[in-house]
């Protein structure tokens, strides 16, 4: 099962997104830093690109299962890939990566997206007989409703 399929999948996509969030980038709250296992092992060569990476492809794999657009999946790739090769930058790349909180950035734009999405369980047709999404579409009609809708049959 690739795509969530109920509102309790993306439930658990949520809560899946702030884990990676908190491990990665606020495991340790110093003041308004947060400090994670990605600036940690951002010091540690070869490990520090290789935890980013693996949180990140974890973060898009999270990002195709909630059915995100296809320019969102780009902003969190480009966030993330930025994120990833920051260690690789002699010298202060570990440093630039503890500043740069990617993962938490990548995330909260995943978040943010599903917040502003109304999903619907099952198929367009089910989703028709409804009086929810009746109710909706007279919204969309009037111009009073802008967030995109996800059939999630």
């Amino acid at each position: 099962m690739i795509f969530a399929k109920s509102h309790l999948d993306l439930h658990n996509i949520r809560a899946s997104v702030q884990r990676t969030q908190k491990l990665s980038d606020n495991l340790v709250k110093i003041g308004p830093f947060g400090v994670g296992l990605d600036a940690i092992t951002g010091f540690v060569p070869f490990i520090g690109p290789l935890y980013s990476g693996a949180a990140g492809a974890a973060l898009i794999w999270e990002g195709i299962r909630a059915r995100s657009s296809p320019m969102v999946l780009l902003e969190m790739s480009v966030l993330l890939v930025l994120d990833t090769v920051a260690p690789l930058i002699p010298t202060f790349g570990g440093i630039v990566d503890a500043l740069f909180t990617g993962h938490k950035w990548a995330g909260d734009v995943l978040l943010k997206h599903m917040a502003d999405t109304i999903y619907f369980e099952g198929n367009r047709a089910d989703a028709m007989a409804s009086a929810e999404y009746r109710d909706l579409m007279t919204r969309v009609r009037a111009g009073k409703e802008t967030r995109r809708v996800v059939f999630l049959g």
